[in-house]
């Protein structure tokens, strides 16, 4: 492989935030394709662009369509919930006309105001969010895990080592 093909893979990545339900976000590159970024969200690609920032928020189209789980609220300028993205999304940033990078200034923005899991709950017809705090969402992995692991237990050996 030469420099220019090695140079024109790297242009074709691009580095985003992924946020999924109940997760802290975390960075990934990803390629700029349409069929990674379907991938990424499980489904048809939709943009919304709810801030000032040059970036862009990615996610599954018919998330709530699908029953998608519920993942993070969009705010309005006043703070009220105005929606909510069901399902896994990225951050992106944005050029002129396509998605690209998001800058680290961006990450750190961007992975700061995701950082909490939020609790939604449908009340008297209204849509109520909560933010989990980080230490509840550290437990409810940890029982996520444990439950899992008593779902699927080691297999336990006998005496001689075969496995029963």
């Amino acid at each position: 492989m030469d420099e220019k093909e090695v140079s024109e893979m790297q242009e074709e990545m691009m580095t985003v935030l992924v946020v999924e339900p109940m997760k802290a976000p975390y960075v990934k590159n990803i390629p700029n394709e349409l069929e990674d970024l379907q991938q990424a969200v499980g489904g048809d690609i939709e943009m919304t662009y709810p801030f000032d920032d040059k970036v862009g928020i990615l996610l599954n189209g018919n998330g709530k369509f699908e029953g998608l789980p519920l993942n993070r609220a969009l705010y309005d300028a006043h703070g009220q919930v105005y929606d909510a993205i069901a399902g896994t999304f990225l951050v992106v940033g944005l050029t002129e006309d396509d998605f690209t990078s998001l800058t680290p200034g961006q990450i750190e923005k961007f992975k700061e105001k995701y950082q909490s899991p939020e609790i939604f709950t449908l009340f008297n017809g209204e849509l109520h969010v909560m933010k989990m705090p980080p230490e509840e969402a550290k437990k409810q992995k940890e029982s996520r895990k444990n439950d899992a692991k008593q779902k699927n237990p080691a297999k336990k050996k006998n005496r001689s080592g075969d496995a029963r």
